[in-house]
């Protein structure tokens, strides 16, 4: 599996608070078997503590530790995008690894055209991934539909499809997105190893149990292997 959304990188916003903290939440996804992880710090948020170039020696920081205890894992640096239409973003510089793809959040209170802003990110030649798309209660169902017809992909959170996060969830949307195929990532959105650790396994295993494992398969591991294999040929 491959986990494309997380706050692993240490130190830098509401997630892990040490490199101790980061390398037992990377332990725990390698035990799940993720193999590959895209370290997705805020940025342009108010839990954003350092500016994307700051990320950079805190995240080699981190792969030489990886390494170091020889972790079967590869790791890459991207950012989750809180979107402000005040900013004009480089989004080059925070997409996932310096592929295509940029991972956006968008308040989950204040009605935000989502499907406008992704049609114009798309327009720019990135490809845009709403992250945690049930958490946005004003969309409605066809809102969802609209927002893929303009080539976005969908991400839902781990947490959401084991219904550990209930509160932050629009009622019914995640039965919504799996029953029509909407879903194009899983992710963890992990942020420590105690409420909001990573959980893959456990809402694979519940998924492959419920639904067709070829559909499973490609929002675990199939469609994010895509965005690993657009950085190997940038």
């Amino acid at each position: 599996m491959i986990d494309i959304h997380n706050h692993i990188l240490p130190g830098v916003d509401d997630g892990s608070k040490s490199i101790e903290m980061s390398i037992e939440m990377i332990k725990k996804e390698v035990a799940d078997g993720v193999n590959h992880i895209i370290l997705t710090p805020h940025v342009q948020s108010r839990v954003s503590k350092f500016q994307p170039k700051e990320h950079v020696p805190i995240f080699e920081t981190l792969v030489d530790e990886v390494k170091k205890l020889k972790l079967p894992v590869d790791l890459y640096l991207g950012a989750e995008i809180f979107y402000r239409s005040h900013i004009n973003t480089n989004f080059q510089s925070v997409s996932l690894g310096g592929s295509p793809y940029v991972l956006l959040e968008f308040s989950p209170h204040n009605e935000t055209p989502i499907e406008e802003i992704v049609y114009d990110v798309s327009r720019m030649g990135f490809i845009p991934i709403v992250a945690h798309i049930e958490r946005y209660a004003y969309l409605k169902t066809k809102d969802y539909e609209k927002i893929k017809a303009t080539g976005a992909w969908i991400q839902v959170n781990a947490t959401s499809i084991l219904d550990l996060d209930h509160r932050l969830v629009k009622k019914g949307s995640v039965s919504y997105l799996l029953k029509n195929k909407l879903i194009d990532i899983i992710a963890t959105d992990a942020h420590n190893m105690d409420q909001r650790k990573p959980n893959m396994k456990d809402a694979y295993l519940y998924l492959s149990k419920r639904y067709d494992i070829n559909y499973v398969n490609q929002i675990f591991d199939l469609n994010a292997k895509k965005i690993i294999q657009s950085m190997e040929h940038i």
